[in-house]
């Protein structure tokens, strides 16, 4: 616990400049926060403040650590929570970790589909598909909901589905005219806005438009629902994943089918060994049930099949 107050008074200074200050947000001395800062500098071996005019302000090394110390103390609070949830009450919150495509478009609704009592407290994560995996395989996380890679030791795959990716245009573009699905070369000469990940989804999406002649997007950002509101907001057209908007649409963006099919490779893991409880069960049932219903050519996939689907999906990535 020194540790933990010497990191969180580090975090006060270097939000409000100085330890008279932050000794007043803790309620503790000034002498007391200047001899944790002084310590934890001392076990580091680096100094983390510096003194411009009145203000301290964060050294290299201290402006490199905020992020992580912030992060850090966050999880500690959500422990905190936990445990007194726990104390305060029979039934234990039921943890999901989601990248954001499932958790803003099919968990809101597979939630609606259960009856208040089975759904009971929950507590949802919008993170990485590489955090979720973690989440789950470190038991931060009763129910992983990812893109896939999926498969791990710790893991157990529930179900898996992919549907094909779409084209988003606003209602008054031309594309949104027409009636049947759309080739990746009518696309070429527009502005395209897009997902800057290096790997998974976007960098297929990048080979399959490169092939097709299409230019590079010139506006990129790391999530869906950005993206649709660059493309709401007219400033160009996109190729995105189909679950996002399939839950929760967005207002004046139409999503066309095109005609080279661009699979996006979703599922549900829980940990390994061991049966998910009854709410787990009918969450992850509720969401397959979502995906079928909500979802334009959602197709489902047996586990076994995880291996086989992941080799070709990276055949299909750009080139680094």
């Amino acid at each position: 616990m020194r540790n933990l107050k010497a990191l969180e008074a580090y975090l006060v200074v270097a939000t409000l400049g100085s330890v008279t200050a932050a000794a007043r947000h803790l309620n503790t001395s000034q002498p007391s926060v200047s001899r944790m800062i002084q310590d934890l500098e001392r076990e580091l071996d680096q100094p983390l403040f510096e003194r411009v005019g009145q203000r301290l302000v964060l050294t290299r090394v201290g402006m490199l650590l905020r992020d992580d110390v912030e992060r850090a103390l966050s999880s500690v609070a959500d422990v905190m929570v936990r445990a007194r949830s726990l104390g305060e009450s029979p039934q234990k919150p039921l943890r999901v970790a989601a990248v954001s495509s499932l958790a803003f478009g099919l968990l809101p609704h597979a939630c609606q589909r259960l009856d208040p009592e089975t759904r009971g407290e929950m507590v949802i994560e919008t993170t990485s598909p590489e955090r979720v995996r973690s989440e789950v395989c470190e038991g931060n996380a009763d129910i992983g909901a990812s893109s896939l890679p999926l498969e791990h030791r710790d893991l157990t795959i529930r179900w898996m589905g992919a549907a094909p990716c779409v084209l988003a245009v606003r209602e008054d573009d031309p594309l949104a005219q027409q009636t049947g699905p759309v080739a990746l070369a009518a696309l070429r000469q527009r502005t395209m806005v897009g997902l800057g990940n290096p790997r998974g989804l976007p960098s297929r999406i990048r080979r399959a438009l490169a092939q097709a002649g299409v230019a590079r997007a010139s506006i990129q950002t790391n999530s869906t629902m950005n993206v649709l509101a660059f493309v709401r907001a007219g400033c160009g057209i996109s190729v995105i994943e189909p679950l996002s908007s399939a839950g929760t649409p967005v207002p004046d963006v139409r999503l066309l089918p095109l005609e080279t099919s661009i699979p996006y490779h979703v599922g549900v893991v829980t940990p390994n060994p061991g049966q998910p409880c009854d709410r787990s069960a009918a969450l992850i049932a509720a969401l397959q049930a979502e995906a079928e219903a909500r979802v334009p050519g959602f197709v489902t996939s047996p586990p076994e099949a995880h291996h086989e689907i992941v080799a070709r999906m990276a055949l299909l990535e750009e080139t680094p």
